[in-house]
């Protein structure tokens, strides 16, 4: 598996990978992290077809599970909920 680039966001990491006809997509935010996979095809050859396929709507399901995920990890470490919880921008 080999990095292909890197899609620009403002809150979030996200690396693009290559590997085995897929393209492995992760989103990483506050210490959690997210990978979906894409099958490579005519219509999917490269980051270029990756970054118009990722749009506002699939970004913003993203973070949506990134704050489930956060809360999540809340319930087993309470404590850390204050400092966990200014990890994530407010989904509206």
């Amino acid at each position: 598996m080999r990095i292909i680039g890197r899609i620009p966001h403002p809150l979030m990491q996200i690396s693009v990978f290559a590997t085995d006809g897929r393209f492995p997509v992760q989103f990483e935010l506050g210490g959690q992290a997210q990978i979906y996979r894409f099958r490579q095809s005519e219509q999917l050859r490269g980051l270029d077809d990756l970054r118009s396929l990722l749009d506002d709507d699939f970004l913003r399901e993203v973070l949506v599970q990134f704050t489930a995920m956060q809360r999540m990890q809340a319930r087993l470490l309470p404590g850390a909920e204050a400092d966990a919880a200014a990890d994530f921008p407010e989904i509206i």
